[in-house]
């Protein structure tokens, strides 16, 4: 696996955009990367929205999908990460996205799995 150096900003649109879709409950996905670059939401079967948690089960994750951490909403104008965040981050992959509304470009946060700011590169695959 490539060293992880970006993010693509038309992820954080879909991860904004399934977030609204939930509101105000809290939305939770996994990530993968390809080629160093976090370009993927991975939605896992049977996750559970809502108002101040959200539960996946990792036991529902394909298997040869390359998990590099989480994104996941907070119903306020907040993407501070809260001690379970932060708990989350400790054991779920190297990158963490919280948003939070308006859910737009300017409402996102990355997080490193100790609760960080990650520095990456926001790049614009072409789809």
């Amino acid at each position: 696996m490539k060293k992880i150096y970006a993010v693509d900003i038309n992820l954080i649109d879909d991860i904004n955009e399934s977030a609204r879709s939930v509101h105000p409950d809290e939305f939770l996905c996994l990530l993968s990367a390809e080629d160093g670059v976090i370009n993927e939401m991975v939605m896992l079967p049977g996750t559970v929205y809502g108002d101040s948690h959200s539960f996946l089960s990792m036991w529902m994750a394909p298997a040869n999908c390359n998990i590099i951490g989480s994104a996941h909403s907070h119903p306020d104008f907040y993407n501070d990460a809260s001690d379970d965040d932060l708990d989350l981050f400790s054991n779920m992959g190297g990158y963490h996205i919280i948003t939070c509304m308006p859910y737009d470009r300017t409402s996102w946060r990355i997080y490193n799995s100790k609760g960080e700011d990650a520095e990456l590169e926001i790049v614009n695959q072409v789809i």
